[in-house]
C-alpha cells in the first residue's frame, strides 16, 4: 500500500504522496478500474485521507478543475476484520489507537459495508464459535480478575517447552524434500514482542543440524556535522535494532526459514513479509527458495542492502548494511496476520499489548488441537 500510493512512514495528517500525475505510478492509478487494500484494519486513517487526496489529483483532467468525488470516483474496496490488529501507536493509549483507526476517518461514511459470515480458514465449527467470542470480547474468567482477562481452555495450554511442543526435540528440514519444507513452513511460534521472537528463533535453530554462519552488518549514522559521529561509537550502533530492521549479527543455517524485511522486487513477489528457506550461504549473497506468495518455489539471491529505519525514536538516523532477512520460525503476531498455519504456538510471558492480537494469534490455525499457548 505504501509503495503503490507513495505513502511516507510515518504518516500523519499533513503527509503528502510522492506520486505525481504525470509519472508511471500516477498513470497506473489513472487507468485503474478497481483498487483493493487487504488487512485494512492496521492502516491509519491518515493513510486513507492521503489516498483520497492523491486519487482526486491524479484523475483530474484539468489543472484548474477540483475533483470533489471521493477517491476520484474510483471503485475502492477495503477488506478486514476489526476484531484483528488495529494500528500500533508507540506508547499510545486505547483512545489514541481507536482515534487512528479507519472508522474514525471522515471518509468512512462513503463506504458500503458488505459482511462475510463464513470462516473459510477454520474446519472446526466449535472452534470458530469460540474464536468469535474471543474477538467480540465475550469470553470471561471465573476468578473475577477483571474484564480484560480471559481464561484459556486447559487443552490449549502448553504442557512442555513451547519449542518442543511445536517443533519437537530435534528439528530437521530437508531442503530437497518439498513436502518436508512445506510442512516446516506451516509451523510457527507467535509472540507479541520482537525480543521474544529473537530468543525463540535461536532456540529452534540450536536444534537444527549443521553449522551456523554469521553475517555482521556495517553500521553508521547519517549526520550533517561529522563531529556528531564521535558521540555514537560503532559498538553502540551495533547493539541497536529498531523495529523492522535486521540485527547486527545474523545467524543462519542451511534450511533456516527466513522472512524478508523489505520490498526487494514486488513484481517478482519479493515483498516485505515473504518467507523463504535458505539453500546456500556465501560471503556476499544468500541463496534461498521462496515458500510463500506468488513467487513460490522460485530460487532467488538475496544481497546486502542499506537499510534505514523510517520510524524510530532514536536521536539519529541509523544506516545498516545487512541482508534484509530475519529467521521466521517465530514471528510477531502482527506479522502473522493474513497467514494460514498448520501448527501454532503462542508465547506470552506477559499479556498482549494491542487490540486483536490474541484473536489474530488463535485464528491462524484451522483446528483447535493445532494451537498451544
Amino acid at each position: 500500500m505504501h509503495s503503490l500510493f507513495g505513502i511516507p512512514v510515518p504518516v500523519n495528517e499533513i503527509s503528502v504522496s510522492r506520486i505525481k500525475q504525470d509519472t508511471v505510478a500516477g498513470k497506473l492509478l489513472q487507468n485503474a478500474s478497481l483498487l483493493i487494500i487487504d488487512e485494512c484494519t492496521m492502516a491509519s486513517k491518515y493513510a486513507l485521507t492521503l489516498i483520497d487526496r492523491l486519487l482526486r489529483e491524479v484523475v483530474t483532467t484539468k489543472v484548474a478543475e477540483k475533483n470533489l468525488i471521493p477517491f476520484g470516483g474510483k471503485v475502492f474496496v477495503i477488506g478486514g476484520d476489526f476484531r484483528q490488529c488495529l494500528p500500533v501507536i508507540p506508547s499510545g493509549t486505547r483512545t489514541d489507537i481507536i482515534e487512528s483507526s479507519l472508522k474514525m476517518s471522515e471518509l468512512w461514511k462513503n463506504f458500503t459495508k458488505l459482511q462475510l459470515i463464513n470462516n473459510m480458514r477454520s474446519t472446526d465449527p466449535d472452534y470458530s464459535k469460540w474464536l468469535l467470542k474471543l474477538g467480540n470480547g465475550e469470553l470471561t474468567n471465573q476468578y473475577n480478575l477483571g474484564e480484560d482477562i480471559i481464561e484459556i481452555p486447559e487443552d490449549m495450554l502448553c504442557k512442555d517447552c513451547i519449542v518442543t511442543e511445536v517443533f519437537g526435540q530435534r528439528f530437521n528440514i530437508d531442503i530437497n524434500n518439498k513436502n518436508n519444507v512445506n510442512k516446516a513452513s506451516s509451523y510457527a511460534i507467535l509472540c507479541a514482542k520482537n525480543e521474544d521472537v529473537t530468543l525463540l528463533n535461536s532456540r529452534v535453530m540450536d536444534r537444527m543440524p549443521g553449522e551456523y554462519k554469521l553475517y555482521k552488518s556495517d553500521d553508521s549514522i547519517d549526520v550533517d556535522n561529522e563531529d556528531e559521529r564521535e558521540h555514537y561509537p560503532v559498538e553502540f550502533l551495533n547493539s541497536v535494532t529498531p523495529s523492522g530492521m535486521p540485527s547486527h549479527i545474523l545467524q543462519l543455517k542451511i534450511g533456516t526459514i527466513v522472512m524478508l524485511l523489505r520490498n526487494l522486487n514486488t513484481k517478482q513477489g519479493l515483498c516485505n513479509g515473504t518467507r523463504l528457506i535458505v539453500t546456500g550461504m556465501y560471503s556476499h549473497l544468500i541463496q534461498a527458495r521462496v515458500i510463500t506468495g506468488s513467487a513460490k518455489e522460485k530460487e532467488v539471491l538475496i544481497p546486502r542492502i542499506d537499510i534505514c529505519p523510517s520510524d524510530t525514536r532514536l536521536p539519529f538516523k541509523l544506516r545498516r548494511r545487512q541482508f534484509p532477512l530475519k529467521p521466521a520460525f517465530a514471528m510477531t503476531i502482527n506479522k502473522s496476520q493474513d497467514q494460514t498455519l498448520h501448527r501454532v504456538g503462542i508465547y506470552l510471558p506477559e499479556p498482549v499489548f494491542g487490540h486483536g492480537q490474541l484473536y489474530v494469534a488463535f485464528s491462524r490455525v484451522t483446528m483447535r488441537c493445532n494451537v498451544k499457548i
